[in-house]
This record gives structure tokens, C-alpha cells and sequence, in this order.
């Protein structure tokens, strides 16, 4: 997998969810602004994700590695995307040949 292509896939996905973000949703309990979490699982070969508290399911369960952050409606793509992969990166979900 090459990380520029992941940063580029997780920010197209990030402007997506930006979309989805209802009024009433919050990413956590202290936020005011609306915003949901997004989880993004990863392996050196795939990567999944899933929205919301669904700690238990969707498509990141299945990974050994997350990366976790918070979207916002006026969140930056590239900055949330890096964000993940850097914790996707600090808990070795790739080979040293993603990270370069």
C-alpha cells in the first residue's frame, strides 16, 4: 500500500462523512459543534473503516490497528487523514515501506 495513496483515499473519504454530519450529531460527549468519529482500520494490505460509536462493528473491527479521529464539518481533509495514518503508523499497522 502506498501511503499517498491512503492519505489521498482517507481525505476524499473524510470530505464524504464532512457531508453526512447531522445537527444533532456529536463526536463526543464535550463537543458542541456537530461532527461524528471516524475509525479507519488498516493492515499493510487493506483498510476499512466505520462512523459513529460502534466499537463492536462495521468495517474497522476486524483490524488489530486504528486510527481514530474526530470530524467536523469544517475539519480539513489532508490534516485528518495524516492524523489517522500517523496512528495507524505508531501502532505498526504497516511494513516500513507504507511509511516512507
Amino acid at each position: 500500500m502506498n501511503k499517498r495513496h491512503l492519505r489521498r483515499d482517507i481525505a476524499r473519504l473524510v470530505r464524504v462523512v464532512r457531508t453526512t454530519i447531522d445537527i444533532d450529531c456529536r463526536a463526543s460527549e464535550e463537543d458542541n459543534e456537530p461532527g461524528i468519529q471516524l475509525t479507519v482500520g488498516a493492515t499493510c494490505k487493506d483498510w476499512n473503516y466505520q462512523t459513529g460509536d460502534t466499537s463492536f462493528t462495521g468495517g474497522a473491527y476486524g483490524y488489530r490497528v486504528w486510527g481514530i479521529a474526530s470530524v467536523y464539518r469544517h475539519s480539513n481533509s489532508y490534516e485528518v487523514a495524516d492524523d489517522i495514518i500517523n496512528q495507524l503508523i505508531e501502532g505498526g499497522a504497516f511494513d516500513k515501506e507504507v511509511q516512507s
